[in-house]
């Protein structure tokens, strides 16, 4: 079988389409984006960041209409994102004081806000319980001890929920899973019982307003998210019968998957665990039925349910525009070197795969197998996973005999497929896009190997453009720097 994800379809109706042979995003030609602003580039969508915006509304509400649905902000805290989400109805998570900060710079008000994290330092804690934000989820007994001094000494009622260890197992990848007591997440239930006596000791500085969970990311099974709705309905039933006072929410986390390819019919070509990572079923209309209505059937209407995605947000929202910088030949295929790594698009150091098509001949139909590079001095900047390859090969070294078992070890170490498929007239200069790329690209950029950070645009409902962050340049590395 080719490990090959087959390059077409690719194309999405009213969003991702073609004109004249080359990419067009919302009507707008990528092409010229890059002449304009230059690559590597971000690119992304306001009318998909809405539509995302009103389908999670739309459908979470119609089943419970007190949902409030605080984006993730560590997904894409870019002020121009947040103000659109803002603008659609959406509140925040935030997951620092900085990000406290970039929140209340894009105009959300405290109550809008909740506060996650697993080490808050006391002076974020005096920041967000001076505002009077919605809730602190806790995480630990010693955080909440150390919420109770802060809210004494400044003499507030800090507003807290508890997030619960469900021990439920979930997520994409092993750092993706959060649900159980193995990461590094969240308080076992007889952790949560002492976490209530020192509430309800303390009225004063504490108020209990809500439990708190959350069970992964790109958790791609319906069945996880009903038996979190499950665990969820049973524990809020214990904690309330230890309340003098109503519970007012009860916080589902996010984790929702998305989708990576355009359809299911280009990963017919590889082996199916990939697809079990990149491609999904689910949608906001699912889980509306399998986790919000439930929630809201067996704990009643003056329940609020808040929810706090981030990837389900924001990933199908960008694509990524990168130039070809050079080539050679490898084993009898081409190797194109882009001028994006994982300096750019982080989630490739881990092996995760993004699709992508050759922008600049968005329709040709005669392709060739290649392998893609990027132009870091690192040997895993690579848009194929050469760690698990590399692992894999090790494992066999050492053990000969383990190479009639090379599938089942290909399956668990080797994250994406080893090859791409680009039209066979590809060259250098020709503007590569990667798909999907919305979701913590921004965040988590960096300066390696001196690489100056991307821009970023945003093409707008009337089908112009604008710069939403400026791209880096030499004098940023040393913004920091103290002689």
């Amino acid at each position: 079988m080719s490990e090959v994800v087959s390059l077409h379809p690719w194309k999405r109706a009213q969003h991702l389409e073609s004109g004249h042979n080359q990419l067009l995003i919302d009507g707008v030609n990528t092409r010229e984006l890059v002449e304009r602003y230059g690559s590597p580039l971000f690119v992304y969508s306001e009318a998909k960041l809405r539509h995302n915006a009103r389908d999670i509304l739309d459908n979470f509400r119609r089943v419970h209409a007190k949902t409030r649905v605080c984006f993730a902000s560590k997904a894409c805290a870019n002020l121009a994102v947040l103000k659109v989400f803002k603008d659609c109805g959406l509140d925040l998570e935030v997951n620092s004081g900085g990000e406290f900060y970039k929140a209340q710079i894009a105009g959300f008000a405290p109550l809008q806000l909740v506060f996650n994290g697993v080490a808050k330092q006391v002076h974020e804690l005096r920041e967000v319980i001076a505002a009077g934000i919605k809730a602190i989820n806790v995480d630990s007994l010693s955080e909440l001890a150390r919420i109770l001094t802060v809210a004494a000494e400044l003499g507030q009622q800090a507003r807290v929920s508890l997030r619960i260890i469900p021990e439920i197992q979930g997520g994409a990848a092993a750092g993706w899973q959060t649900g159980t007591s193995t990461s590094k997440f969240g308080m076992t239930t007889a952790e949560q019982a002492e976490a209530i006596d020192l509430i309800l000791a303390n009225p004063g500085a504490l108020k209990l307003v809500g439990v708190h969970a959350h069970i992964g990311t790109q958790i791609t099974d319906i069945s996880v998210y009903q038996a979190e709705a499950n665990f969820l309905i049973d524990y809020v039933r214990q904690v309330s019968a230890r309340l003098p006072y109503p519970l007012e929410h009860v916080n589902l986390g996010g984790g929702f998957p998305k989708n990576y390819s355009s359809a299911q019919e280009n990963f017919d070509s590889v082996a199916a665990h990939y697809s079990a990572n990149y491609r999904t079923e689910i949608d906001f209309a699912q889980l509306a039925e399998h986790l919000i209505k439930p929630m809201a059937q067996a704990l009643g209407e003056q329940i609020e349910l808040i929810v706090e995605p981030g990837r389900s947000m924001v990933s199908d929202t960008a694509i990524l525009l990168t130039r070809i910088e050079a080539r050679k030949e490898r084993q009898g295929r081409p190797v194109f070197y882009l001028d994006a790594g994982y300096s750019v698009l982080f989630d490739l150091y881990i092996g995760w795969y993004f699709h992508m098509l050759n922008a600049s001949r968005a329709d040709d139909r005669d392709t060739q197998h290649c392998r893609i590079a990027g132009p870091l001095c690192d040997s895993s900047d690579t848009y194929y996973d050469i760690e698990g390859e590399g692992a894999v090969a090790d494992l066999i070294a050492e053990q000969p005999a383990l190479a009639e078992h090379r599938a089942v070890l290909e399956k668990v170490l080797v994250h994406q497929p080893n090859l791409r498929e680009l039209p066979a007239a590809t060259e250098m200069g020709d503007v590569i896009a990667l798909l999907d790329v919305g979701a913590y690209a921004l965040e988590m950029m960096s300066q390696y190997c001196g690489r100056q950070s991307a821009a970023a645009v945003m093409v707008d409902v009337q089908q112009g453009s604008r710069l939403i962050r400026r791209r880096g340049e030499y004098r940023d590395l040393l913004a920091l720097d103290v002689d």
